[in-house]
């Protein structure tokens, strides 16, 4: 339910793992995101709720914060307990899902557009109504599109700062450095592809690699060198600062809109 940017990124990387397309439906407020999903990807266009989440194993929920309460509501009498509800909507709880759900099982999730390509990140959380099983299931959905960690609720909203908002964060970084390298002199096409590798790389030295951030540099900078200079550049601009307040800001203003949790009504 809901075709958005995360939404379609999931079904691309599903289907690019070998989901079939019509094991998926869709649903959205007006109709046309599940539409272009459909004539893009060949998955079924649903034109009711009843039609989308009727006999289905997992509904996926992933539609505006502010929609969410109408669509619950809409979709409780729908459902029962034998299936799983995967809530992906931003700053709403499983215990504010849950309790507009009754008996049906809740589990959150946060993955990031990188599950379009399969190289995603998922964290997911039980609700009070779900168990192991539940769990298991959504673990089913998000294992094709990348690594799925289990993480407490507590944590989610910082997740969603880090893992969610970092592929812009990071990409925002890899802008500056294609622009510097046409500053350099190399065409926009060479400049993209080293700015993309540079982030590539690195990602697979802690992670193919096992090796830490500062591991990495330890590997490239030399006392006194080009890659020294570069990084007293950073610091002296104060790029750490900036990333944390970045990840803070995120996290400061999705805690604002936090429904469900332990201080909210």
């Amino acid at each position: 339910m809901g075709c958005g940017r995360i939404a379609r990124a999931m079904v691309c990387g599903l289907i690019a793992a070998g989901w079939p397309p019509t094991a998926i439906r869709g649903v959205s407020q007006t109709g046309a995101g599940a539409e272009e999903l459909a004539r893009e990807y060949g998955i079924t266009a649903c034109s009711s709720l009843q039609d989308a989440v009727g006999d289905a194993d997992v509904v996926l929920l992933a539609v505006h914060p502010h929609n969410t309460a109408e669509v619950l509501a809409d979709i409780a009498p729908l459902m029962t307990g034998e299936q799983v509800l995967v809530s992906l909507v931003a700053s709403w709880q499983t215990g504010a899902v849950a309790g507009a759900l009754l008996d049906v099982p809740c589990v959150r999730a946060v993955p990031n557009v990188a599950v379009a390509v399969n190289s995603g990140l998922t964290a997911v959380c039980q609700g009070p109504t779900a168990g192991p099983e539940q769990l298991r299931t959504a673990y089913a959905v998000f294992e094709p599109l990348g690594r799925v960690l289990t993480v407490d609720e507590s944590l989610m909203e910082s997740m969603s700062a880090v893992s969610g908002a970092g592929p812009a964060l990071v990409a925002r970084f890899a802008e500056a450095l294609r622009s510097s390298a046409e500053v350099q002199g190399f065409s926009a096409e060479m400049a993209s592809e080293l700015a993309a590798y540079a982030v590539h790389s690195t990602g697979s030295l802690m992670l193919k690699g096992g090796l830490a951030p500062d591991e990495v540099v330890g590997l490239v900078a030399s006392p006194g060198g080009m890659t020294e200079a570069a990084l007293h550049v950073l610091a002296e601009r104060g790029l750490g600062d900036a990333v944390h307040s970045a990840v803070d800001a995120a996290v400061t203003l999705s805690l604002g809109r936090l429904r469900g949790g332990p201080d909210t009504a």
